[in-house]
């Protein structure tokens, strides 16, 4: 067997078992109205030449700001010693009701990435009805774990603070965020009891929802315990710092305490394998804790930033915060 017939087999085993599923009725209804799978591939092969093909469109991610939302950018939200993190901030115009908001992380394997990289969202969100934020955080060559999950935590404590300027509702708050972002949302929501190194006092901001794509629930699992990108954020090799590891892995922290979750995954994700999100579903249920788990077939890594899976990504964000949010 070739390589490539290696890589088709091993995508193909990936796929298997990948089933929609949720543990409440309100789920179960989410997942039996929506809209069907759209371009379904099989390798990476097959994705590239849909994008080369123009058969598959990227999102624009730099949208423009309709007429009817408003968009606070470049706003500063923590300053340290040679760096400064921003957030954008977008909101519909003359709400007469206080705002539930979202707060977004970007991806990026913790070494890339910013917060325009929800801008698309951040506009399809406040068109919604909300307040969405778009955050940065320190990536890994500015700061090693735990920094990225007190950058965040700090963030979402600023917008509360500053939640009657912006007509927000500070209790009723939801993070999402993908692949770097989807694991810190994640850690965030079910460890805002668990000190960090500057909040040694421990419980952090109680949020009521969670969505995650394609985010690393179980950094101890051999298959993404030991990419370059790990030992990067952490500054140590799993090997070296196997507790440091666990304790930075979302599913550890789940408790029948935890927000509700919903999660989606591409299922031949050769990044962030579907298990990820499957096992973090299988947890959050057996301590009753709400979830929708979707399972994108045949979709790789950052699925959503294309047209169609973006639609239908938004489809149950949508469903999923109305019911929760």
């Amino acid at each position: 067997m070739n390589k490539a017939e290696e890589q088709t087999t091993s995508e193909k085993l990936m796929a298997r078992d990948a089933i929609p599923k949720s543990n409440t009725e309100a789920g179960r209804r989410i997942l039996k109205d929506a809209p069907a799978e759209t371009a379904v591939f099989k390798t990476f092969a097959d994705f590239l030449g849909a994008v080369a093909l123009r058969k598959i469109e990227p999102i624009d991610m730099q949208p423009v700001v309709p007429d009817s939302v408003s968009a606070n950018l470049d706003v500063v939200f923590q300053t340290g010693d040679n760096y400064e993190l921003k957030l954008n901030l977008f909101t519909p115009k003359n709400s007469a009701k206080a705002l539930p908001l979202v707060v977004m992380v970007h991806g990026g394997c913790w070494i890339d990435g910013g917060r325009v990289d929800y801008n698309y969202y951040g506009v399809k969100l406040a068109q919604l009805g909300y307040a969405a934020a778009t955050v940065d955080f320190r990536v890994a060559d500015q700061a090693r774990y735990p920094a990225a999950v007190d950058d965040v935590r700090n963030a979402i404590q600023w917008l509360k603070d500053h939640a009657k300027t912006y007509n927000i509702d500070p209790n009723r708050i939801a993070l999402l965020g993908g692949s770097a972002g989807g694991h810190l949302v994640e850690l965030m929501g079910y460890a805002a009891n668990t000190p960090t190194k500057q909040h040694p006092e421990g419980p952090g901001p109680k949020v009521k929802a969670i969505v995650a794509f394609y985010g690393w629930s179980d950094l101890t699992d051999p298959r993404v315990r030991d990419p370059y990108w790990n030992e990067a954020f952490f500054g140590k090799k799993y090997a070296d710092a196997p507790e440091l590891y666990k304790e930075a892995s979302p599913i550890t922290h789940v408790s029948k305490q935890s927000s509700p979750t919903l999660l989606l995954n591409g299922t031949i994700d050769q990044i962030v394998p579907f298990e990820q999100s499957e096992g973090l579903a299988n947890k959050l249920g057996a301590n009753n804790v709400p979830y929708i788990y979707v399972p994108f077939e045949g979709q790789f890594h950052a699925f959503d930033y294309f047209q169609d899976t973006t639609e239908r990504s938004l489809y149950f964000i949508e469903k999923f915060l109305a019911e929760y949010l």
